[in-house]
């Protein structure tokens, strides 16, 4: 069958977010016993639900990075801005930082979100309407078992990071709700060895930590990335052809520039027979 691939962004791919979630699920798509229809509809949730979504977050993640990284670099070799005799001086900003934050999270959690209807179409389980991973591990249990790869693997995540998604997406939908308040803080400074100390934009849960934006936003993109694509992939193998084909993961270092995937599938030499005149 053949997929459409149209361009819906400006980025190519030698990004890897549309390589792994375009190019090698199509490459993918095509070792499974699957009907049209199915990898129509995989190929649509990864490429044109999932994607753009994600490549939101990256470019959101990207530009504060520039100017956090800018502010600093100036500050690095000017100082701040000093008046009033040095009883006053100006930091620099982030403009608009609350909604970058937001709609950063937004599509984290519709990220999360859209890679729902993999269990639809693969299992005929439907968890979109509450959008909950706990529900997911608990059928992945009696689905897959406890020692399945995909079953560790999501109990991991659901517990650390993707809950940690979804709860500061709510608390910026519903503010002081069931998961509380997200707090979002700008560049500040504080006073360390008569010396003003300047402070990255943070945010926090309510009484968390505080955390640099973009440094968690870097962390957030990848775990979604590597998530929606292992998630495919670990249910996808449920469905593997009777071939002697196996799944490896391309090394970072030796993955193409131009278009970094990170699975391919090869010949699987243990499974396959010589004839002795072979041999010979």
């Amino acid at each position: 069958m053949v997929f459409r691939i149209q361009k819906i962004s400006d980025y190519g791919t030698a990004n890897p977010i549309v390589a792994r979630l375009s190019l090698q699920t199509e490459e993918l798509l095509q070792f499974y016993n699957l009907s049209d229809n199915q990898k129509e509809k995989i190929f649509e949730v990864m490429f044109s639900g999932i994607q753009p979504k994600l490549m939101t977050c990256y470019r959101i993640k990207e530009q504060l990075t520039k100017e956090i990284r800018e502010h600093q670099k100036r500050i690095d070799e000017v100082g701040l801005d000093f008046q009033a005799q040095g009883l006053v001086y100006t930091l620099p900003a982030i403009l608009n930082l609350q909604l970058h934050a937001e709609t950063f999270l937004y599509n984290a959690k519709s990220t999360l979100r859209d890679l729902l209807d993999i269990f639809l179409i693969l299992f005929s389980k439907d968890f979109k309407k509450e959008a909950r991973f706990d529900k997911v591990l608990k059928w992945a249990r009696i689905e897959f078992g406890d020692s399945a790869p995909f079953t560790i693997m999501l109990k991991d995540d659901e517990s650390t990071w993707i809950k940690k998604i979804i709860k500061m997406r709510n608390a910026v939908e519903h503010p002081g709700g069931h998961s509380g308040v997200l707090h979002i803080e700008n560049f500040d400074a504080i006073e360390k060895d008569r010396k003003m100390l300047v402070i990255e934009p943070t945010w926090y849960l309510n009484s968390e930590e505080k955390v640099p934006i973009a440094y968690e936003m870097n962390i957030m993109v990848s775990n979604l990335l590597t998530f929606c694509e292992e998630t495919l992939i670990l249910c996808l193998e449920k469905f593997k052809k009777g071939l002697p084909i196996m799944l490896v993961e391309i090394p970072e270092k030796n993955r193409d520039e131009k278009c970094p995937m990170r699975f391919r599938m090869t010949i699987d030499k243990s499974k396959l027979k010589c004839p002795e005149s072979d041999l010979i």
